[in-house]
């Protein structure tokens, strides 16, 4: 047969070259013989579902790999009698395909894991080949607790305080959201992407923000309470009226439901690796992965096994790079992940995907890739639960090591639910945190389209652009874990740093104070020129924010206290504005 198409198929190629019209005959003989046309291949996820947790094969109670499925990876340049003669060697035909990684999803028959990782370096020692792996599954264990009973939190503390969050709105106020968006003058449009288990499109702080990549995504989508509060948090409608406001309100959400069904017990790396690309290719620039397996770590042990880790980081690490080597850029906020099966922390490692990839065991390089590269544009989120007072320490939950980046609120957060939940509720998890994360690397890009990934990351999880230090959890069940103290993510500061990157500015501060030199909580509107911006101060009366240069007219209101100034905005300096008597 292989004799056979090196004699046809140069013929076919050179004609269909001249006559358009053979192009259908060589893709009726690709079809024929791989499985996939070869000149309109476009992105087939159909034989999703087809696999489901009858399909994964154990390797123990809580890891395991997809039957009968190989990846395949190629070189874009390939011949038909290439891949023919490639797919050919493992008995394999193609059931899927994904564009621009040019992942070729093979149904091919083995028998255990050792085949499969037989199969996959025969493949890998074919021309064309770029990689080839199996495809691995670890035991779902969602990254949240509904309803969280500790929190103790009730109506009527919904009021705004940053310099002491409270309430349902602490997880914004602990960020310094309402500031952040002061620069609203300064937002573009952006597109987020979301990996999760379900969105309610119809709910009335989500209307009109989801998008899905296909109308079969659309299709799809089962509506879900986690994924509904996961993109609560990230973009709810704000002004509305109703319900919150997201981080992110001049965003469009890019949603994919990952889960084939309700209750799925195991996360298969393919479902992930096809939701994030779906979500990359439609435009998305920050993807959130509110997901993870550390809660299926097997019960007595520390952590998963670490070949395991490292060859789905190796899968995935090469995956995320065939999308930069595209031109693609982009940044992937991963939950730390809730601990072991009894909740106690262990290193976030252990929640794979993103959170398993290191330089030692990324294989980007491959493809010319650096694995920093890589690594750089992967945000690993902890969660912070609030003590009061502007203090903080992390979810007795929340993993740990150096694979986390920073901390987020996520212990207690309310947010967008199904109707089945009156449509909101509160719930705790790094799958709150995540979203955090995402809505301020967000608004980060948001304010300057032109930074890359890498510089989103670097700006976010700067210690510079943090205010208050997340203390490690007290409740140390794993001798062995890697506990450390980190930043809480900071939406204002974030923002101001990102505005300096591409507009002059100075820096405005000082004190409200009431008629008793008391500091006191008030609404800032400053106008310079054309621009208005409105912040805000705590308790505390104390403010401090970036303008640009120039002249600027600043109000401050207060329970019917007024007060005005005029401010010499200085380029790169700081202007005192002093003690400011509201009457």
């Amino acid at each position: 047969m292989v004799t056979v198409l090196k004699l046809i198929m140069p013929v076919l190629f050179f004609l269909s070259g001249v006559l358009p019209g053979l192009t259908g005959a060589v893709d009726a003989i690709s079809i024929s013989l791989t499985g996939m046309p070869y000149y309109s291949i476009t992105d087939s996820s159909d034989f999703l579902e087809n696999i489901s947790d009858t399909s994964i094969v154990k390797l123990d109670e809580n890891t395991g790999y997809v039957g009968d499925i190989l990846l395949v990876f190629m070189d874009k340049n390939t011949s038909l009698i290439k891949r023919y003669n490639a797919f050919r060697s493992v008995g394999g035909r193609c059931i899927g395909y994904l564009e621009p990684a040019n992942l070729f999803v093979l149904q091919a028959a083995f028998d255990g894991a050792g085949e499969m990782a037989s199969l996959a370096e025969n493949l890998m020692q074919k021309d064309g080949v770029l990689y080839a792996s199996g495809s691995y599954a670890f035991k779902n264990a969602e990254n949240y607790t509904p309803n969280d009973p500790f929190d103790g939190l009730n109506e009527g503390r919904d009021h705004w305080d940053d310099s002491n969050p409270d309430g349902g709105t602490w997880w914004l106020e602990a960020i310094e959201a309402r500031n952040a968006w002061g620069y609203r003058s300064y937002f573009n449009p952006i597109r987020i992407g979301i990996v999760d288990s379900g969105f309610e499109t119809n709910h009335p702080d989500l209307r009109g923000k989801i998008v899905f990549p296909s109308r079969l995504l659309s299709k799809q989508n089962a509506p879900g309470a986690h994924g509904t509060h996961v993109a609560g948090i990230i973009g709810a409608l704000g002004d509305n009226g109703t319900g919150i406001s997201g981080i992110v309100q001049h965003s469009t959400l890019v949603c994919v439901d990952w889960q084939k069904e309700k209750g799925q017990l195991w996360i298969e790396d393919l479902r992930i690796i096809f939701g994030v690309g779906y979500a990359i290719k439609a435009g998305a620039k920050v993807i959130n992965l509110s997901l993870g397996s550390s809660g299926s770590v097997p019960e007595g042990k520390p952590a998963y096994p670490k070949l395991w880790m490292d060859a789905e980081a190796a899968l995935i690490s090469f995956y995320i790079a065939t999308f930069l080597n595209k031109g693609y850029d982009f940044v992937i906020v991963q939950s730390a992940g809730n601990g072991d099966s009894d909740g106690n922390p262990v290193d976030a490692f252990n929640n794979g995907s993103f959170c398993a990839i290191t330089e030692s065991n990324s294989i980007s390089a491959l493809i010319g890739v650096p694995p920093k590269d890589i690594i750089d544009r992967i945000i690993i989120a902890g969660s912070a639960r609030n003590l009061g007072a502007g203090n903080f320490i992390q979810s007795g939950f929340s993993n740990v090591g150096d694979q986390v980046s920073i901390c987020a609120p996520g212990s207690g957060v309310f947010s967008c639910s199904t109707p089945e939940r009156n449509y909101y509720q509160y719930m705790s998890g790094t799958s709150m945190s995540a979203p955090v994360v995402t809505g301020v690397s967000s608004l980060v890009w948001s304010v300057n389209p032109l930074l890359t990934g890498k510089q989103v990351k670097a700006i976010v999880c700067d210690a510079a652009n943090t205010r208050y230090t997340v203390p490690e959890t007290n409740d140390k069940f794993w001798p062995s874990a890697p506990y450390r103290s980190y930043r809480m993510i900071n939406a204002k500061l974030a923002v101001e740093a990102a505005l300096k990157t591409l507009y002059q500015t100075g820096t405005v501060h000082g004190k409200a104070v009431d008629s008793h030199g008391n500091g006191t909580p008030c609404e800032i509107k400053a106008v310079c020129g054309d621009l208005e911006f409105c912040f805000s101060c705590s308790a505390d009366g104390i403010f401090s924010f970036i303008l640009p240069p120039g002249e600027a007219v600043i109000t401050f209101t207060a329970s019917g206290a007024t007060a005005e100034t005029a401010a010499d905005v200085v380029l790169n300096e700081t202007t005192d504005s002093g003690n400011i008597v509201l009457m």
